[in-house]
């Protein structure tokens, strides 16, 4: 097998659990209860992306963008200014009432050469769509397929209530409120904040990456000023 090209993530700590990055126009999963940090992960990836002249763009569901600019600026992270420069992109829209989800997001993607993506929170998506596991699913493979031929790397976060399981093939629950894409997704990365990790509160744990030999288990992290930092 040829070697696997990988976009670094630069998440301090991080791309040492997953052989040097996300596997290149892969799929990731981001999943853990409230204040985690899924937001903090998928927006410093974006950020440092920008710092090696890959640009990103934020597709969110649910809200406008003020509050998460304004949680950004607490590590120290301009979002404004770096959409004023053109490097980092956002975009918001509800899926059913945008017949022309993908030709936006591809219009966008395409003009900017756009190689970084992050969808927060995927949970949203899956909720458009009433339930309906069939539909969810193919909304899901097509998101998926699609963002992958147009080139990107993507980040999902998925926010479940409570504390994310560490073993979802023993029956430990979901890993979404859909349960769904995590048998999608090519990677689920899950963070807790229950002190399973050792030091601190937090911990960040690799469950699955495709075509990679990752960490197994539990890695203690810390959110600092200047965000995730995961623990050796």
């Amino acid at each position: 097998m040829g070697k696997v090209e990988r976009v670094a993530t630069n998440i301090p700590g991080f791309d040492k659990m997953i052989d040097g990055g996300f596997v290149k126009n892969s799929l990731n999963l981001v999943s853990g209860g409230p204040g985690t940090g899924k937001t903090i992960f998928a927006m410093q990836f974006l950020l440092e992306g920008v710092k090696v002249g890959q640009k990103g763009l934020f597709i969110s569901f649910e809200e406008e963008f003020d509050n998460l600019m304004g949680d950004a600026m607490v590590f120290g992270w301009d979002f404004r200014k770096l959409e004023k420069q053109e490097k980092c992109f956002f975009f918001t829209c509800k899926p059913m009432e945008e017949p022309n989800l993908q030709m936006k997001i591809s219009e966008i993607i395409k003009g900017n050469k756009i190689t970084r993506v992050v969808i927060d929170s995927i949970s949203v998506f899956a909720m458009m769509f009433k339930e309906d596991a069939y539909r969810i699913r193919k909304e899901f493979y097509k998101l998926a397929d699609f963002l992958k031929k147009m080139g990107c790397t993507v980040l999902l976060t998925s926010e479940i209530p409570g504390e994310a399981p560490l073993d979802i093939s023993s029956g430990g629950g979901s890993l979404s409120r859909d349960g769904i894409i995590e048998f999608i997704a090519d990677s689920i990365i899950t963070v807790h904040n229950s002190g399973i990790g050792g030091e601190g509160d937090r911990a960040i744990r690799v469950l699955k990456m495709r075509r990679t030999d990752h960490t197994k288990g539990p890695v203690p992290m810390n959110i600092t000023k200047k965000g995730m930092q995961i623990l050796d």
